[in-house]
Protein backbone atom coordinates (compact mmCIF):
# COMPACT_ATOMS: atom_id res chain seq x y z
CA UNK A 1 0.00 0.00 0.00
CA UNK A 2 0.99 3.53 -1.17
CA UNK A 3 1.35 6.12 1.25
CA UNK A 4 -0.53 9.28 0.03
CA UNK A 5 1.20 12.65 0.77
CA UNK A 6 -1.18 15.64 0.50
CA UNK A 7 -0.44 18.66 -1.94
CA UNK A 8 0.48 22.59 -1.74
CA UNK A 9 -2.32 24.27 -3.54
CA UNK A 10 -0.67 27.51 -4.28
CA UNK A 11 -3.76 29.06 -4.13
CA UNK A 12 -5.16 28.44 -1.03
CA UNK A 13 -2.02 28.66 1.48
CA UNK A 14 -1.79 27.90 4.67
CA UNK A 15 -0.64 30.14 7.56
CA UNK A 16 -0.84 33.62 8.48
CA UNK A 17 0.63 35.99 5.04
CA UNK A 18 2.35 38.74 7.00
CA UNK A 19 2.49 41.40 4.74
CA UNK A 20 2.51 44.23 7.90
CA UNK A 21 6.00 43.77 8.37
CA UNK A 22 8.19 45.54 6.60
CA UNK A 23 12.70 45.44 6.75
CA UNK A 24 13.51 48.54 7.83
CA UNK A 25 15.57 50.37 5.45
CA UNK A 26 19.24 50.60 5.11
CA UNK A 27 21.28 53.31 7.51
CA UNK A 28 21.24 56.30 5.25
CA UNK A 29 25.19 57.34 4.27
CA UNK A 30 26.55 60.02 2.47
CA UNK A 31 26.16 57.63 -0.79
CA UNK A 32 22.73 58.44 -0.83
CA UNK A 33 23.46 62.47 -1.60
CA UNK A 34 23.03 63.27 -4.94
CA UNK A 35 26.19 63.93 -7.01
CA UNK A 36 28.06 62.34 -4.40
CA UNK A 37 29.53 59.26 -6.14
CA UNK A 38 30.12 61.12 -9.42
CA UNK A 39 31.93 64.40 -8.13
CA UNK A 40 34.76 63.98 -6.09
CA UNK A 41 34.95 68.23 -5.37
CA UNK A 42 31.47 67.62 -3.94
CA UNK A 43 32.85 65.26 -1.68
CA UNK A 44 35.66 67.54 -0.58
CA UNK A 45 33.49 70.17 0.10
CA UNK A 46 31.26 68.45 2.61
CA UNK A 47 34.05 66.63 4.48
CA UNK A 48 35.95 69.93 4.80
CA UNK A 49 33.70 73.02 4.33
CA UNK A 50 32.87 72.91 8.23
CA UNK A 51 36.54 71.20 9.51
CA UNK A 52 37.62 73.71 12.05
CA UNK A 53 41.15 73.18 11.26
CA UNK A 54 41.00 73.05 7.63
CA UNK A 55 37.83 75.53 6.58
CA UNK A 56 37.02 76.24 3.32
CA UNK A 57 36.77 80.27 2.84
CA UNK A 58 33.21 80.37 1.84
CA UNK A 59 33.26 83.76 0.34
CA UNK A 60 36.11 81.81 -2.03
CA UNK A 61 33.75 79.08 -2.72
CA UNK A 62 31.14 81.28 -3.52
CA UNK A 63 32.85 83.03 -5.91
CA UNK A 64 34.20 79.44 -7.30
CA UNK A 65 29.95 78.32 -7.71
CA UNK A 66 29.57 81.57 -10.16
CA UNK A 67 32.06 80.36 -12.25
CA UNK A 68 31.41 76.37 -12.46
CA UNK A 69 27.55 76.19 -13.27
CA UNK A 70 27.96 72.52 -13.48
CA UNK A 71 29.21 71.91 -9.97
CA UNK A 72 27.10 74.88 -8.95
CA UNK A 73 23.90 73.23 -9.75
CA UNK A 74 24.89 69.77 -7.96
CA UNK A 75 25.90 71.41 -4.77
CA UNK A 76 22.76 72.60 -4.94
CA UNK A 77 21.13 69.55 -5.66
CA UNK A 78 22.53 68.21 -3.45
CA UNK A 79 21.88 70.49 -0.66
CA UNK A 80 18.23 70.78 -0.80
CA UNK A 81 18.41 67.22 -0.89
CA UNK A 82 19.83 67.16 2.73
CA UNK A 83 17.58 69.91 3.44
CA UNK A 84 14.03 68.01 2.25
CA UNK A 85 14.86 64.82 3.41
CA UNK A 86 17.25 65.64 6.58
CA UNK A 87 18.34 62.16 6.75
CA UNK A 88 21.51 62.39 9.09
CA UNK A 89 21.52 62.59 12.90
CA UNK A 90 24.19 64.09 14.46
CA UNK A 91 26.48 60.85 14.38
CA UNK A 92 26.36 60.62 10.44
CA UNK A 93 27.00 63.65 10.19
CA UNK A 94 29.90 63.31 11.97
CA UNK A 95 31.03 60.30 10.29
CA UNK A 96 30.68 62.47 6.57
CA UNK A 97 32.73 65.35 7.54
CA UNK A 98 35.55 64.08 10.01
CA UNK A 99 35.25 66.73 13.00
CA UNK A 100 32.80 68.28 15.11
CA UNK A 101 31.32 71.34 15.13
CA UNK A 102 29.14 70.99 18.07
CA UNK A 103 26.08 70.81 16.81
CA UNK A 104 23.65 70.44 19.62
CA UNK A 105 20.80 69.17 17.70
CA UNK A 106 19.29 68.14 14.35
CA UNK A 107 17.94 71.38 13.71
CA UNK A 108 20.65 73.32 14.15
CA UNK A 109 22.83 71.19 11.85
CA UNK A 110 20.06 71.83 9.31
CA UNK A 111 19.53 75.57 10.43
CA UNK A 112 23.13 75.71 9.51
CA UNK A 113 22.97 74.04 5.99
CA UNK A 114 20.12 75.93 5.19
CA UNK A 115 21.80 79.82 6.10
CA UNK A 116 24.66 78.03 3.88
CA UNK A 117 22.50 77.26 0.95
CA UNK A 118 21.05 80.99 1.59
CA UNK A 119 24.40 82.21 1.08
CA UNK A 120 25.26 79.94 -1.93
CA UNK A 121 22.09 80.55 -3.46
CA UNK A 122 19.84 82.54 -1.95
CA UNK A 123 20.15 86.50 -1.11
CA UNK A 124 22.12 86.19 2.41
CA UNK A 125 25.12 88.38 2.42
CA UNK A 126 27.08 87.09 4.63
CA UNK A 127 28.63 83.11 5.17
CA UNK A 128 26.64 81.56 8.11
CA UNK A 129 28.44 81.44 11.43
CA UNK A 130 30.54 79.04 12.85
CA UNK A 131 28.69 77.28 16.22
CA UNK A 132 30.39 78.40 19.53
CA UNK A 133 32.29 75.84 20.80
CA UNK A 134 31.74 77.89 24.29
CA UNK A 135 27.99 78.63 24.35
CA UNK A 136 26.31 76.67 27.18
CA UNK A 137 24.58 73.22 27.00
CA UNK A 138 20.85 73.48 26.86
CA UNK A 139 18.76 72.11 29.41
CA UNK A 140 18.77 68.46 28.97
CA UNK A 141 14.95 68.10 28.23
CA UNK A 142 15.69 70.73 25.47
CA UNK A 143 18.07 68.28 23.88
CA UNK A 144 15.51 65.13 24.61
CA UNK A 145 12.28 67.13 22.10
CA UNK A 146 14.48 68.39 20.02
CA UNK A 147 14.86 65.26 18.15
CA UNK A 148 11.37 65.77 17.03
CA UNK A 149 11.39 69.15 15.88
CA UNK A 150 12.31 69.47 12.14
Amino acid sequence: MRAVLPTVNEQHRTGPVLTHLKAAPPPWNAWDIPGWREDSRLRTFYTYFLHPNVGLDLAEERRLLARDRAYAERLRTSLEHLLEQQPADLGTWHSITSHDLQFRSEGEMYGYLLDLHAYFFGDRPTPPEDPDPDRPFPPPHWSYWSRFVR
